[in-house]
């Protein structure tokens, strides 16, 4: 190939951003146990490869122990805490959709979309939150096939038709109430 400009050339091009989101809140262990980390300690090293790998943001969500995605936030503070302490100069970044639930044994709280303030309470803070601005359909199903579904949990009926039909709530007027 020949670039009469030079324009694709590494040396010629701005600098790229690798963003990984390894913890793939959609999928369940057993889809993928090689690479769906589940324990504290596995998911800072899916990080830490990540990283080594040329990620330098990290889209985080944090599992339970028993696999499951985790809306605690002292489990979303104890990820971001150690990613921060493996890799210090990884930017961390977290789902601004995120629910979070109260701790074990705690009443709930927040009943609604309200536990998105919950977010200003993580500790340490990510460098960054994603948000959804205006509703938007989030059909996850349109960017593969049935077939693709098959021998994991999206294949499930219930899931699958779960993930055609998500859409995020971010009209103007739930801006400007939260």
């Amino acid at each position: 190939m020949n670039f009469l400009d030079g324009h694709l050339y590494p040396e010629n091009q701005q600098p790229l951003i690798i963003t990984a989101a390894p913890y793939a809140p959609g999928w369940i262990p057993s889809d993928f146990p090689e690479d769906i980390p589940v324990t504290m300690a596995d998911q800072i090293q899916k990080a830490v490869d990540c990283y080594e790998a040329g990620a330098r943001v990290l889209h985080l969500h944090v599992r339970e122990e028993d696999g499951k995605g985790s809306k605690r936030l002292s489990k979303f503070n104890e990820l971001i805490a150690g990613v921060r302490a493996a890799c210090p100069e990884m930017v961390i970044q977290v789902g601004g959709s995120i629910s979070f639930a109260p701790e074990e044994g705690q009443a709930a709280k927040w009943l609604s979309d309200d536990t998105r303030h919950m977010l200003a309470e993580l500790d340490p803070k990510p460098d960054q939150v994603t948000v959804t601005v205006n509703t938007s359909q989030m059909n996850v199903t349109e960017h593969a096939g049935v077939d693709d579904f098959k021998g994991v949990s999206r294949g499930f009926a219930h899931l699958y038709d779960t993930y055609k039909d998500m859409v995020v709530p971010s009209n103007p007027s739930w801006f400007e109430e939260h």
